[in-house]
């Protein structure tokens, strides 16, 4: 019996999409606390787990491998069942955020418990780049972070960095505007610290204390693979070339475009 057009259709895309969900987790499995545990240790924050991917991840930790940094990565998860399904729930849920912030917070407190002369550094991505710098705000011993990168932030361009300061000791954000999901997202539904407008992974911070830097799309980065969308802020050859150096100090290897 011949199935209906639309049901071969449906099939179909669920057997791809299964492949992708099977794909990813093991691309991640491969990579979550991957690199040499002498090194400095990377927490990478999930953004919001759509269609049940972990986004960013893997191709975060290749561009890492490809620049010779050998620091060790973990991966922290926190989007839930709603988040996966709709989106919308994880990026609103505010106090569910800050309660997501406060397990980190005690996470990274207990990395630095057990290595204490171990860098730590954080990576947020999308709302993950929230949750990371409000578990920054939360920790209570064993020092300051070293580094948080922003990835594509979703919180508003007046987010208060200014409240990190003697918590980390730097902090790097990549932003564009060409990013609609930073823009329509936050317009539309509001911004992780509930504000209304482009978010700062758009348009950037407002406000950037001595400790803070930002850095633009440019349209040289396409070469790297970053088109200035919200997904492939994460490609391996921008991240080997813009960001590995930030964790592993001493890398002298750059990718020419």
């Amino acid at each position: 019996m011949n199935l209906p057009h639309w049901l071969l259709i449906l099939c179909s895309a669920a057997f791809l999409w299964a492949l992708a969900v099977l794909t990813n987790r093991r691309n991640v499995q491969v990579h979550d606390g991957g690199g040499s545990p002498d090194s400095d240790l990377i927490v990478f924050v999930e953004p919001v787990r759509w269609l049940f991917i972990i986004w960013g991840f893997a191709p975060f930790c290749r561009g890492l491998r490809l620049a010779g940094c050998n620091a060790q990565v973990r991966l922290f998860r926190w989007s839930g069942l709603a988040g996966s399904l709709l989106v919308i729930p994880d990026l609103v849920r505010h106090r569910r955020l800050l309660q997501k912030a406060e397990r980190l917070a005690r996470q990274l407190d207990a990395y630095a418990a057990e290595r204490p002369d171990r860098r730590i550094h954080l990576v947020g991505y999308s709302t993950g780049s929230y949750i990371a710098l409000e578990a920054c705000k939360r920790r209570t011993k064993h020092g300051a972070i070293r580094t948080v990168v922003v990835l594509a932030g979703t919180m508003s361009p007046d987010y208060r960095l200014d409240d990190l300061a003697g918590r980390v000791q730097r902090v790097h954000s990549f932003h564009s505007r060409l990013d609609l999901i930073s823009i329509i997202g936050p317009v539309l539904f509001g911004s992780n610290d509930r504000r209304w407008g482009p978010a700062g992974g758009a348009v950037g911070f407002r406000r950037l204390p001595e400790f803070t830097r930002q850095r633009a799309w440019q349209v040289e980065d396409m070469a790297m693979g970053y088109l200035g969308d919200h997904f492939t802020v994460v490609a391996p050859r921008f991240v080997a070339r813009h960001m590995a150096a930030l964790f592993c100090e001493g890398i002298t290897r750059r990718l020419t475009p």
